[in-house]
């Protein structure tokens, strides 16, 4: 017989679609951190996986705060299969007496009945065969990735903050971000790119210290700062060591 346990949801934890499952929950031996499936009693065709970390926070829980309609104050009963998944067991909430069910609000997709067309979501489990559409799905990549870099995203670069630093770009583009060089702790000025050879069209190689791209294929290496980080194969080599 598993054990049951109950959440309260919390307004902070509504608010970024999340669940605290306490203690008691993550001593549970079928339960570890990382990436767990959570499904409904009752409701077949329902699952979704969220990540959970060593202190029992949940998150990625927005696809179940829609299906039981959970507010702050909801109490969530679960308990935990020998497979990871953690089985909910509270029944949907009722709407008050007296009160309206929400009308369910329709996306632009719905409102201008585009084509069904299918889109491959980005997720860092999708690497493998995942490509970006624009240089901010590649800003969103290198998010995921930089732990396999030399580099962490430190911020964009403003005008208030190259104002600040001194930096002077005038009349000429300025980099995308700053990051910071994890060997050695220097910021250094960044570039971000869908093709490394798009990059001559608008900078020069002593613009920015590191261009990053998706797609490295400048052969005039001439034409690039000293380091380029490509994404799409560390990408590959990411994907097996999280897919195996």
């Amino acid at each position: 017989m598993p054990a049951f346990y109950k959440v309260n949801v919390t307004p902070g934890y509504a608010s970024i679609r999340s669940l605290y499952l306490g203690t008691a929950a993550m001593g549970d031996p079928n339960l570890k951190a990382g990436i767990v499936s959570v499904r409904v009693e009752g409701v077949e065709d329902f699952s979704v996986d969220g990540t959970l970390n060593v202190s029992g926070w949940l998150s990625g829980m927005a696809k179940l705060y829609k299906l039981l309609s959970l507010n702050p104050g909801a109490i969530v009963e679960f308990s935990v299969a020998r497979d990871d998944t953690i089985i909910v067991h509270s029944p949907r909430p009722a709407t008050k007496p007296g009160e309206a069910a929400p009308a369910e609000r329709q996306t632009v997709f719905q409102r201008q009945k585009l084509k069904h067309l299918h889109l491959e979501p980005f997720r860092p489990e999708n690497l493998n065969n995942w490509e970006p559409e624009t240089e901010t799905d590649v800003y969103l990549a290198f998010g995921v990735l930089q732990n396999y870099t030399d580099y962490h995203y430190c911020c964009g670069t403003s005008k208030s903050v190259l104002d600040r630093l001194g930096a002077k770009y005038e009349g000429k583009s300025k980099p995308d971000a700053i990051l910071v060089d994890t060997t050695s702790g220097e910021y250094v000025f960044a570039e971000w790119k869908m093709s490394s050879s798009d990059f001559a069209s608008n900078h020069n190689p002593d613009d920015v210290d590191v261009l990053v791209c998706w797609i490295d294929d400048e052969t005039n290496r001439a034409l690039l700062p000293a380091d380029v980080v490509c994404l799409r194969s560390i990408a590959k080599s990411a994907a097996i060591g999280l897919l195996g």
